[in-house]
């Protein structure tokens, strides 16, 4: 939508097409749920709302362009509200990843790449990635008959114990693809 107006606003200058056109435009494009989230779901005030949106600094103040008009802010005030509608709170992202990093877990040990990937994705976007937690999580959300094979050779490594802070997530990846292998090896021999 952000390109649809961008495209709008540069095609021809010289006949400059407001936000406010643009977004009715947008509006009038609505299919399927956008459609009915504008013509039943969203509150007419917050249509009139989004439709007459203009520009303003952290203070509420009026931010004016070079002529002194005020700047219509329409395109991103709908954006943000169908984004809020339907994705959540844009404005708190890491609370979700946080959230979506808490509850991941791979089911199955067939599972285990895209589990890693995913994992590691969500993981090195967080400020506190390195802390314990994260990495007793990572094997938390193994299947059980893998997790404790994995903190079993940890801690046959290490003393009796899990050091989560010394341990990278590489080596909790290694421990886990070598424990993997030898249950599939096991697996294999059983038949």
């Amino acid at each position: 939508m952000t390109m649809v107006s961008i495209v709008y606003k540069t095609q021809n200058p010289k006949d400059f097409i407001s936000d406010h056109a643009i977004v009715n435009f947008l509006v009038d494009g609505f299919t399927g749920q956008l459609k009915g989230w504008w013509n039943h779901a969203l509150p007419k005030t917050q249509q009139e709302e989004i439709l007459k949106a203009i520009k303003k600094d952290d203070q509420g103040k009026i931010i004016l362009d070079e002529k002194g008009r005020e700047i219509q802010y329409t395109v991103a005030t709908l954006i943000f509200s169908f984004s809020k509608h339907f994705i959540e709170d844009p404005s708190h992202p890491k609370d979700r990843n946080s959230r979506l990093l808490s509850n991941l877990k791979c089911k199955k040990i067939k599972d285990f790449k895209w589990y890693k990937n995913v994992f590691m994705t969500r993981v090195v976007h967080r400020s506190d990635n390195q802390q314990p937690f994260w990495k007793e999580n990572f094997l938390a959300g193994l299947p059980s008959l893998l997790r404790e094979k994995v903190r079993n050779q940890i801690k046959e490594n290490y003393k009796g114990i899990i050091p989560y802070e010394k341990l990278t997530y590489g080596e909790l990846i290694s421990f886990t693809q070598k424990e993997r292998l030898k249950i599939c090896q096991d697996l294999k021999s059983q038949k």
